[in-house]
Formats: structure tokens, C-alpha cells, sequence
């Protein structure tokens, strides 16, 4: 994402200010102590203007100095003036409210003055501010206002400004013809100024634009001019605003790296010089830059970071490309519950600020949430909605404009020279009037011609239209019908298992209870009745687990199993787990042991990584013989740890390994005590160990024993 709108309008108004600043602000303090008190006050808002992109607290200092003396001595344009820096100052902090009360106060001093110069810079900076606060028809009309007074008084540098301005908002809105025309018009005055300034500020724009129209040649080399002399002048928010525009265009390179080393020079130097509207741009393109690496947890740190700052001044235009981003990280990762509200927000301030390229963007967003939801119906509703926007919106071809109006500015120069030429042309003028008459037959006959063959086109094309949307339309009844087939198939296959799985320790908990009662009855045979009840609760241990396995693979197909990464220590999680089946191993005198540092740390959903831990443990202790030992260790290797549990059991066949982790093969096999299970937990703890962003796997051989393998995240 380039430098949105306001903050290359704010580039705009500090550029005149900010070259050579620190050399100009001591000579103007020297001639302060010999100015007599009568021009005290112009020489005071002249130092707040230095001021503006070297210390905005000094800049304030000074415009409220000048404004005291202005007061005092009754000097209302010199008031106008301070009040206008005031202003300024507090548009460039975000502090829009107390920026609007300035410029009223400055607006109702231009009025009793009367003067349409003044008038006109109020109109202009009434604009900039508007724009600040994304209300755009409103900057709009207070451009155009500005214009009218500034021609007025014959004041060509706000005009070229105000069409500065004007272009920045049309570029926003896709209308890049009428944006690069306002440019034109600026360049030609900024020419007759001998402003190189506002030429440098338009050569910004214009490179903005390039790299829209994917001409990043073109655009590096303009941006490099910039950033030279930025470098030169120690503009350091002009320099973080062209290391970020770079960044983009590496990042469009697919020079992931390299892009984002650029956007962190910009981010350094937004927070150096307090410049919060940059610091949640650049922060934002950080976000999409993780986002296109595959880093989604860096990607949305960063976009909420910068979401979080917009949305405390107000800035819908970022905000939007915000809910854009996160949107499609949270569809992709698959958190349908946060998408909807996102898009809604998003799709609102689009329609509020008429910006139709990020409308329809969003809309094909909800498109596809209610496709991945479910809900079919809506989404082709949805889809027909983009559809109408896209065809509504005229493609037209933007860099074959760009080259046309490029052609057009660089050949105004040459026109006297054309002007000889049309001279000779009127000699000839009455011989090409005979030749256009009949010209003029031939287009006749020619359009017409062309209207038919234009209408028959439309038709077919319309035919084509509607017989691609009943193509898709059954594509997509396909494809659930393809769904519906897989999720039957699922459910039976999980009735089988609950229907399989279930009976056998129901089966086992009655019989043994019928023993016990029989034996109470009878024989009262303590240690026959203490050997049933152990196997009671055996069976109920084994029922409790199948059920907690069952549950949360459930829920886990629903969607409904929160999902929660933190960082946390991996060694206290084993120990913590490893209590649990302290008894069990005592049972079967199976040695039970750790050999994990003390500070192992990982990053991911810690009942999730439990649930995984008690299954891989359990099955461990199953199949391990009386006498045996499991041992459960960890390495860090690269960005992920990876958690083993190794024991000396009777080991898996490779045969039977590639069935362990397989919903459809429901591989089950008896314990070295006969312990039953069904085969779920390894399926479950598959799920969650994708779902955390690692995997799980084995390595074992027939009396070898095995050791599960599962990968986590480092913190």
C-alpha cells in the first residue's frame, strides 16, 4: 500500500517548509532580536513555519508567541496567520478537533478582513482538513471554493496546491484520468513559479501512480531523485514516506525480504519524528508483507497495531485497507466467527467515502465468507452484487492514458513551434474542405455499419454471459453435492466408531458389576470383588477418555473449538501431564521419565497441546510391556521444538503407520494388558497438531518399541 491520500497532502504542505529549515530558523531568531515589535509577530510565524517538519512543539511555541503579540497590537492578519500555523500544527499530530476550532477562529477574522487572498488560503486549508477526516465531497468543495477566490486575487501557488489536492482525492477514488489533469494543471503553474518544491511534490505523485500501473521502473528512478535530495535536506518524514513507497514496489517484485528491511527504515523514522498517521501505514504494509510470507501471527500483530492507531484518528481510508487485510487473513486461517463483522465495517466506510474499487473488493470477500460458511444462497447473491458493481465500473485501459497524457506534457512545449505548421496548413485548407465532404459520407455509412455489428456482439456476448453463470451455478451445486457425499460419509463412519468403541467398555463395566452384586450375595470374596471393581474402573477410564476424544474431535469438525496460541513452557506442560499417569505406570512398573531443559519454550494452544501429550502418553503406556520405559524429550531445531515420546513397547508395523492418522482406516489394536481404545486420539491429535501450525508423526519397528514426533512452534 503507497502513502494514502492525506498524508501525501500533508507532504505537499510541509515540502515548501522543509527544505533548509535548520539554517533559516537561526537566521530568522538572530533578526528577531532587532525586528521592531510592529513586524515581531510575521517574523514569529515565519519561525513556526520552519518549524513545521524539524519540532512541531516549537512550531506550536512560536504560532502561540505570535498570536499573543498579534492580540496585543490588534494586528488581525498577522492573528490570521498564527492562527492558520495553530491550526496546522495540530491537523499534523491528529488532533483534528482542536484544528477545526482553529481554522473557525481564522475563518471569522477572514471574514471581517475581507480579503479574497486570505480567503482563499482558508478555503484551501478548510480542504486539507476535510480530507484529513476522509470527508472528500466536502474537501472537494472547499478546494474548488479556494480555487475561485485564489483566481481572485491572482494567487497562483494555493491554486496549484488546491489541484494538488484534488488530483490526490480522484487518484483515491479511481478517477485517474481527471487526477492526472489536476497534476498537469499544477505542474504547468508550478513552472511559471519556478517552484521546485511543488514540481518535486507532483514528480511524488506521479510516481505514485507509475507504481500503481505496475511501471516500477519508472517509479524507482523517480523515487530515488526524492529520497536523494530528501536525504540531502535531512527530511526525515519525507524519507520515511519514499522508503515505504519503495517497499511496495519490492514487495510487488515478490522481494519479500528486501521489502520488508525498506518498510522498517520507514517505520524507524515515523517513530523518530512522532508521525503517528505513518507509523499505522507502515505497520500495516509489515502486516500484508508477513501476511504474503506466510507469517499470519506477525501479519495480524502488525495490522491491529495499525488498525488501533487509525481508528484513534480517524483515518477511514486506512482503516479500510486495515479491514481488508485482516479479512482475508482470518477467511484464509479459516476464523469465519471475526470475518463478517470486519467485512460489514469495511463495505460501510466504502460506500460513506464512494470509494468503489475497495467496495467491490469487499464484496467479493463476503462472497466467498458465506461460500466458506455454508450458506450457498447468500453467496451467490453476494457474488451477483459484485458482479453488477464490477461491470458498472468503466475498464478502461489506465497506463495507455498515462502515456497519452505523458505525450501531451511533454509536447506543450514544442506548440509554438507548431504554430508555423498550422499557418502553412490554412493554405491548403479549401482543398482537404471538398475532400472531408465526401469523407464525411464514408464515417456515415461506416457507423452505421459498425452499430449493427456492435449490437450483434452485445447479444452474443450477453448469451455467453448467462450460460457462464449457469455453468458456475452448477459447479458449484456440484461441489456441495461432492461435500455432502464426504460429510455423509464422515458421519457414518463416526456413528460406526461411537457404536463400535462404546459397547465394549459399557459391556464390561455391567458384567463386572453383575459379578460383584453375585458375589456380594454369595461368596463375599474381597479380593474377587476388589479385582472386578479394578476393572470397572479400568473400563470407565477408558470410556471417560473415548468420550473426551469423541467430544473434542466434534467439536473440532463444527468449528466451535476455540482456538487460543500463547507462549508457554513446554517442560511445566509435561510435568503437569505427567502426574496424571503417574499410577498407571506404577501399575505395570513402567519407568516414566523426562529429559527436557528446564526453559523450553513453545507457542501454541495449550489445551490443544495437552489433549495431544495425555494421547501420545496413554498409548504409550498401552503398548508398552510390564518392566518397560517411556522417555519424553525435546529439541529445538530451526523455528520449531519438537516434542518426543519414545517407549519400549511392542512397536507398529510400517504398514499399520500409515493407518494411525487416517479417519477412513479406524486402525485399533489391544494393549499389552488387552486395553482397548479406538483409534480417535491419534486422528484428534493430527487435527490439533495442524491446527497449531506443526505436525505429528512415527518412527518405530515390530519390538523395537516407538517414538511419536510432534512439532511445535518456537516462541
Amino acid at each position: 500500500m503507497q502513502f494514502p491520500l492525506k498524508l501525501v497532502l500533508l507532504f505537499c504542505c510541509l515540502m515548501p517548509y522543509s527544505i533548509f529549515a535548520k539554517s533559516e530558523i537561526d537566521q530568522l531568531k538572530k533578526q528577531l532580536k532587532t525586528t521592531p515589535d510592529s513586524s515581531k509577530a510575521n517574523l514569529l510565524i515565519d519561525i513556526s513555519k520552519k518549524y513545521n517538519n524539524v519540532n512541531l512543539d516549537s512550531a506550536l511555541l512560536f504560532a502561540h508567541k505570535a498570536c499573543e503579540l498579534a492580540k496585543s497590537q490588534n494586528q488581525m492578519i498577522h492573528l490570521f496567520y498564527a492562527n492558520l500555523a495553530t491550526a496546522n500544527y495540530y491537523s499534523k499530530i491528529g488532533n483534528f478537533q482542536n484544528s477545526y476550532a482553529h481554522l473557525l477562529k481564522t475563518k471569522n477574522i477572514a471574514k471581517e478582513l475581507n480579503d479574497p487572498c486570505l480567503l482563499g488560503k482558508l478555503f484551501y486549508q478548510f480542504g486539507n482538513y476535510y480530507s484529513y477526516v476522509s470527508n472528500y465531497d466536502t474537501s472537494i468543495i472547499y478546494f474548488n471554493k479556494s480555487i475561485d477566490y485564489c483566481n481572485k486575487a491572482e494567487n497562483k501557488k494555493t491554486i496549484a496546491n488546491c489541484l494538488n489536492g484534488l488530483g490526490i482525492i480522484y487518484w483515491e477514488r479511481g478517477n485517474l484520468e481527471i487526477a492526472l489533469n489536476k497534476y498537469l494543471e499544477a505542474f504547468k503553474i508550478s513552472e511559471e513559479l519556478k517552484d521546485t518544491n511543488l514540481q518535486m511534490t507532483l514528480m511524488l505523485n506521479m510516481a505514485l501512480i507509475y507504481a500503481n500501473e505496475n511501471q516500477n521502473e519508472k517509479a524507482f528512478e523517480t523515487y530515488n531523485k526524492i529520497l536523494h535530495i530528501t536525504i540531502e535536506d535531512n527530511d526525515k518524514q519525507s524519507q520515511a514516506m519514499i522508503y515505504n513507497n519503495m517497499a511496495v514496489l519490492y514487495q510487488d517484485d515478490k522481494n519479500y525480504d528486501k521489502a520488508l528491511d525498506y518498510f522498517k527504515k520507514s517505520l524507524a523514522l515515523c517513530t523518530e519524528t512522532g508521525d503517528k498517521p505513518g507509523i499505522a501505514l507502515t505497520m500495516n504494509n509489515i502486516g500484508e508483507n508477513y501476511f504474503k510470507t506466510g507469517n499470519i501471527s506477525e501479519a495480524i500483530f502488525y495490522l491491529d497495531n495499525s488498525l488501533h492507531i487509525n481508528r484513534s484518528l480517524n483515518l477511514d481510508t486506512e482503516i479500510v485497507y486495515n479491514l481488508e487485510t485482516l479479512s482475508k487473513i482470518y477467511l484464509l486461517s479459516g476464523r469465519l466467527q471475526k470475518v463478517e463483522k470486519l467485512i460489514n465495517e469495511g463495505l460501510s466506510i466504502c460506500r460513506k467515502l464512494k470509494i468503489k474499487t475497495m467496495e467491490k473488493s469487499f464484496l467479493q470477500l463476503k462472497s466467498e465468507y458465506h461460500y466458506s460458511a455454508g450458506n450457498y444462497k447468500k453467496a451467490y447473491k453476494t457474488f451477483e452484487v459484485y458482479n453488477q458493481l464490477k461491470d458498472s465500473l468503466i475498464e478502461v485501459s489506465r497506463s495507455d492514458k498515462i502515456a497519452h497524457l505523458q505525450t501531451q506534457f511533454e509536447t506543450e512545449n514544442k506548440e509554438k513551434e507548431n504554430e508555423i505548421l498550422r499557418v502553412k496548413n490554412e493554405f491548403t485548407q479549401e482543398k482537404l474542405n471538398k475532400e472531408r465532404t465526401f469523407t464525411n459520407y464514408l464515417i456515415v455509412f461506416f457507423v452505421i455499419t459498425m452499430a449493427l455489428l456492435i449490437l450483434v456482439y452485445f447479444l452474443y456476448k450477453s448469451k455467453a454471459k448467462i450460460n457462464q453463470r449457469i455453468q458456475k451455478i452448477n459447479g458449484m451445486l456440484e461441489e456441495y453435492n461432492q461435500k455432502l457425499k464426504v460429510t455423509n460419509a464422515t458421519k457414518d463412519r463416526f456413528f460406526s466408531i461411537i457404536a463400535h468403541d462404546l459397547r465394549s467398555p459399557f459391556n464390561s463395566i455391567l458384567g463386572f458389576s453383575e459379578l460383584i452384586k453375585d458375589e456380594i450375595k454369595d461368596g463375599k470374596n474381597l479380593e474377587l470383588i476388589e479385582e472386578y471393581n479394578s476393572s470397572i474402573n479400568e473400563s470407565s477410564h477408558n470410556l471417560f477418555t473415548l468420550l473426551e476424544n469423541l467430544l473434542q474431535w466434534a467439536k473440532s469438525q463444527r468449528g466451535e473449538l476455540e482456538f487460543t496460541p500463547v507462549q508457554f513452557n513446554l517442560y511445566q506442560l509435561v510435568q503437569s501431564n505427567l502426574i496424571i499417569f503417574k499410577l498407571k505406570a506404577a501399575d505395570k512398573s513402567i519407568s516414566l521419565s523426562t529429559n527436557i531443559n528446564a526453559n523450553t519454550e513453545a507457542y501454541g494452544d495449550i489445551n490443544m497441546v495437552s489433549t495431544i501429550l495425555r494421547n501420545l502418553i496413554s498409548n504409550a503406556l498401552k503398548f508398552t510391556n510390564t518392566n518397560g520405559k517411556i522417555v519424553i524429550s525435546a529439541d529445538i531445531q530451526n523455528e520449531f521444538v519438537f516434542l518426543k515420546v519414545k517407549d519400549s513397547g511392542i512397536g507398529i508395523s510400517k504398514e499399520n503407520q500409515e493407518k494411525l492418522f487416517k479417519f477412513d482406516c479406524n486402525y485399533t489394536t489391544v494393549g499389552t494388558d488387552d486395553e482397548t481404545g479406538s483409534g480417535l486420539g491419534l486422528i484428534l491429535c493430527k487435527e490439533f497438531a495442524e491446527k497449531n501450525g506443526g505436525d505429528i508423526w512415527v518412527e518405530s519397528e515390530i519390538n523395537q518399541g516407538s517414538e511419536f514426533i510432534l512439532s511445535l512452534k518456537i516462541a
